[in-house]
């Protein structure tokens, strides 16, 4: 019988879970890069973004879980608690100081967040962060700065817009820390459909306050739309997702570029102008990140290789008769 040359076909190469949750952490930088220039064009009082754009959310994710023959649970619930409130204020008080502040200001408070949330979640989970990468982390952020504080001096930049977007930056730590703590095994999706009711309900005394009652002009509906499927459903999904591979510190200093992103958005959709100094620090933001990226996986592969050999030595040696 003839050798003849074996024509079966490789199978196609399937991308592995730690690359799908790099790509997901990418779809959560264009969501949220988006967030502040949206709100802006939105005309619309921040606290009801948040609530309209919770409430839609909520409806897409139980809808979704319905289609597919699962519920929400009580349990859920009580796992969702804690971070669903911390969502949905987070989300009111960032629409509300995006309203009231510059995109640039808005997006470097912020960018602040990776800077409490790595070492939190090297403390309460280990998460392993290679000493080299946070220096580039640096470098990232030293050009996030350039790209900011490189704008032109005319904007809405304003101290109440300042504090609150301060204020959404702890609420965004909490929301991520707790998310890492209580969610354990529940879908992205289950999490999803459980955190925005209970973020609308947070949110909703906030809004009921609001002088124009919950009616909003045609062109916040549209906004307010495509905040929810782009950041509310998309972004929020894809870092939940994320989660599950990437270590929560690995997501959040990624986020870093983000200010430097949303001030090209500000330029492509507010007409904001973009000067030199913006364009390297773009340049540094970004190279300071991969390289961020590149050496903390980099490390994290090296020191999960000396674990796995160090505990084979150790089983082999436990398994080793005793010698005379």
């Amino acid at each position: 019988m003839g050798g003849g040359a074996d024509t079966t076909s490789a199978p196609p190469r399937r991308f592995g879970a730690k690359t799908l949750g790099a790509l997901a952490v990418v779809g959560v930088i264009i969501g949220f890069s988006l967030s502040s220039t949206l709100a802006k064009r939105a005309e619309t009082p921040g606290v009801l973004i948040a609530f309209w754009r919770l409430t839609l959310a909520s409806v897409v994710f139980n809808v979704y879980l319905w289609c597919t023959g699962r519920r929400v649970t009580m349990q859920h619930v009580r796992q969702a608690l804690v971070p669903g409130v911390f969502f949905g204020l987070n989300l009111a008080i960032f629409f509300a100081g995006a309203t009231k502040n510059s995109v640039a200001n808005a997006a470097l408070i912020g960018s602040l967040a990776p800077f409490l949330i790595v070492p939190v979640g090297a403390r309460l989970f280990r998460e392993f962060n290679e000493p080299r990468a946070l220096g580039f982390a640096l470098l990232s952020f030293g050009g996030v700065g350039l790209v900011l504080f490189s704008a032109p001096t005319k904007g809405d930049a304003s101290l109440q817009g300042n504090l609150f977007g301060f204020t959404a930056m702890l609420l965004l730590v909490g929301y991520v820390v707790s998310t890492r703590h209580f969610r354990r095994e529940i879908d992205v999706a289950t999490f999803m459909a459980t955190i925005c009711p209970i973020g609308a309900l947070g949110v909703l005394p906030i809004a009921a306050t609001n002088g124009d009652g919950f009616s909003m002009s045609g062109t916040g509906w549209t906004y307010v739309l495509i905040l929810t499927f782009l950041s509310g459903v998309a972004a929020n999904g894809l870092m939940v997702y994320a989660q599950k591979t990437i270590q929560i510190g690995t997501i959040s200093v990624a986020q870093v570029v983000n200010p430097a992103i949303a001030v090209v958005w500000s330029f492509m959709l507010l007409g904001e102008t973009l000067r030199l100094g913006q364009f390297i620090g773009i340049g540094a933001a970004i190279g300071g990140l991969a390289a961020f990226l590149l050496l903390n996986q980099r490390g994290e592969r090296e020191r999960r290789a000396r674990d796995l050999l160090a505990a084979s030595m150790t089983a082999e040696g436990s398994a080793s008769p005793a010698v005379s």
